[in-house]
This record gives structure tokens, C-alpha cells and sequence, in this order.
């Protein structure tokens, strides 16, 4: 299976409200769109990774140290984008592609394995959601209550036979409503997988909050302390400055607090114990 992805990042992020395109601005000092190259980078079935991208965020992507990436120029919109990323892969060995949306950069390494592994056997693998909450329809004056029981959301990243979605794209594209799953006529072997609630999609400024909250609750956080006595005859060094006094700390060292506080605290958001 030679398996390829596609990772569209050429919408104009109007939601958003940023003069940066949402897909580069940084969380923990990498873009968006790096951390879903990161984590797809953990899968060797993934033979090749194209890069779709709007004309006008070019020096964005410019300035990403990015390996082994093809970029292509994306459209006016999604399915123009999907569509022109097809074509460029057509022409290259290539059976089945993985579709992604650079504004859900928060995925599990699980939920890619999950696809991948399932894609063997299926013509499409879809992550999915139910829906929890009340939904509505509103038409003119009147509020119309609607069944959650066959309602679900759809998540990103989705797999297809690379024909088979191509073929769709190019004869069905007036169809498409919101992603390439739209497209399909028939539920015929595809497989719909349960999708993940923090892999939701960043639109506004809040979602990004909330992602941001995400990766800092992931973060590993020491804390580092140190006593020495003060006694004569011995130099007094803190945090590495020799320090004039007639005291000095008492140490097997060179008894210095504020470094062994340092590096206990380092050690400890390592998880390596004490110092």
C-alpha cells in the first residue's frame, strides 16, 4: 500500500481574525501545521506528504525548516485545494491518500493507527463523533426539533483510494459540501471510526485557547530547592558569581544554592529524581 497525505492549509482563516494565517501561528514555539507534520512523521506508511498552500502565505511557509515535503498551490476553495493535490499525486506511485485539515493539529498518534490499520480492508475510513446536545432547525418563524439519532460529526484525517476520490472530485465536485467524505454515494465499505473530542477543529481565537490549555496541561513542571549553612573560610558563590563575604556556604561543592536549585528543578520536570 503505498499510502500518501495531504495536508490543506491555503484557507484564508477569515474567522480566525489575524493578520498571521491561522495555520502558523505557534504553540510552544511551532506552527500549527508543524504539529501535524510531526505526528505524522511517526508513521513510515506514509510514503509522501503534500503541502497545499494559499499564494499568499507563501514566505509563512517559506520560513519552516520543512523535509521531504511537496508544496502545491491550493484553490478559491476546499475542493479545489483537494482536487488540484490530487491530481499532483496521480501522477506519482501512489493507492491510497490520507486528507487532513492543518487546523486539527491535535490528533492521537492512536487515532492515525486506527485509520491506517483499517484502511487496508475499507475503501474510506472516516473518524466520527455523535452528537450530545440538543439539536435545532430554524425555518422562518418557527423552531423545528431534530433527532440526534442518526447525526454524527465528522473528523479529519480521512482515507480513500486514491482513484476512487479523484474519479469523485472531478465528476461530483458540485456536491461537495464540507470534506471529500461528502462525496462518497454509499456507505459500501466504509468504515466510520470513533473520532477523538480533542481532535476538534481550530476556528476562532478560543479554540486556540483551548488547544493552547491542552498542550500546557501535557507539560512537565519541576520544583528545586537547596539549604546550605553559611561558614567562615569557605568562598560564597551564587548561581555561579563569586560574591564577596567573609562567609561562604558549607558543601561538597562548590556549595552553590541557586544552581543545585536549578538543576533540581530541571531533574524533576525530566522526571530523573533528585539531585
Amino acid at each position: 500500500m503505498n499510502l500518501f497525505l495531504i495536508i490543506l492549509a491555503a484557507g484564508n482563516s477569515k474567522r480566525f481574525k489575524s493578520s498571521l494565517p491561522k495555520a502558523y501561528h505557534r504553540i510552544n514555539d511551532v506552527t500549527l501545521l508543524e504539529h501535524s507534520i510531526k505526528l505524522f512523521s511517526k508513521f513510515k506508511e506514509i510514503k509522501k506528504t503534500i503541502i497545499v498552500y494559499n499564494i499568499k502565505h507563501k514566505k509563512h511557509l517559506d520560513k519552516l525548516s520543512l523535509k521531504n515535503i511537496v508544496k502545491v498551490v491550493g484553490g478559491k476553495t476546499r475542493q479545489e485545494s483537494t482536487f488540484k493535490a490530487l491530481k499532483k499525486i496521480k501522477r506519482m506511485n501512489c493507492s491510497k491518500v490520507l486528507i487532513h485539515d492543518s487546523a486539527r493539529p491535535n490528533f492521537s498518534l492512536k487515532l492515525l493507527g486506527s485509520i491506517i490499520k483499517n484502511m487496508k480492508n475499507s475503501r474510506a475510513i472516516v473518524p466520527t463523533l455523535r452528537i450530545n446536545d440538543a439539536i435545532k432547525q430554524r425555518q422562518q418563524k418557527y423552531i423545528i426539533g431534530k433527532s440526534r439519532n442518526n447525526l454524527f460529526i465528522t473528523q479529519t484525517p480521512q482515507c480513500f483510494n486514491l482513484k476512487e476520490i479523484y474519479n469523485l472530485h472531478k465528476l461530483y465536485k458540485y456536491r461537495y459540501l464540507d470534506d471529500d467524505f461528502s462525496l462518497l454515494k454509499n456507505f459500501n465499505k466504509v468504515k466510520l471510526i470513533e473520532g477523538e473530542k480533542n481532535n476538534f477543529k481550530i476556528t476562532d481565537k478560543s479554540d486556540f485557547e483551548n488547544l493552547r490549555n491542552i498542550y500546557r496541561s501535557k507539560m512537565n513542571v519541576g520544583i528545586g530547592f537547596d539549604v546550605h549553612r553559611l561558614v567562615p573560610k569557605r568562598k560564597l558563590y551564587l548561581g555561579g558569581l563569586r560574591i564577596k563575604s567573609k562567609l561562604g556556604t558549607l558543601g561538597h561543592s562548590d556549595g552553590d544554592p541557586v544552581l543545585h536549585a536549578i538543576t533540581d528543578a530541571i531533574l524533576g520536570a525530566c522526571k530523573m529524581g533528585d539531585i
